[in-house]
């Protein structure tokens, strides 16, 4: 087994500029169809089994895949904050490129929160589909395990 090379989620080590993934993905039926069952709506465009089009809020937690491409471990955090802006729907069969950056880190009241900047984007064509603004604070922020 490989040695696991990610840096320890810590303050210490998550700085402004520091760039996340990309990961990349295809949009499945199947990831639809599970996700229009779990939110169990009564009144979308995404209920039908065969729609083509992913609920805009299907990907919201890529930045957690991103975070873990390059962080490991830590004391986890509290999602502060998310803000979207949706500029494509996401199709089944779609090669999905997800990339992100810390952009701001800072204390307040005792507590470490760090701000990252996320973007999904056709991997094909670079055509724009979401782009994210989450703030999060670490539960911990002395670097332990």
């Amino acid at each position: 087994m490989a040695e696991d090379t990610r840096l320890l989620m810590c303050p210490e080590n998550v700085v402004p500029g520091t760039t996340l993934g990309p990961i990349f993905y295809i949009v499945s039926a199947e990831q639809i169809s599970r996700f229009r069952l779990a939110m169990d709506r009564k009144n979308s465009v995404h209920l039908n089994r065969q729609a083509h089009l992913a609920p805009p809020t299907m990907r919201l937690q890529d930045y957690a895949l991103l975070i873990s491409s390059v962080f490991r471990g830590g004391s986890g955090g509290i999602h502060a904050s998310h803000k979207s802006e949706f500029y494509e729907p996401m199709r089944v069969g779609q090669a999905i490129k997800t990339e992100g950056r810390i952009v701001r880190t800072y204390t307040n009241r005792g507590k470490f929160f760090f701000e990252l900047e996320y973007e999904s984007k056709d991997a094909e064509t670079d055509a724009l589909m979401v782009r994210h603004v989450i703030t999060s604070v670490l539960l911990r922020n002395d670097g332990a395990r």
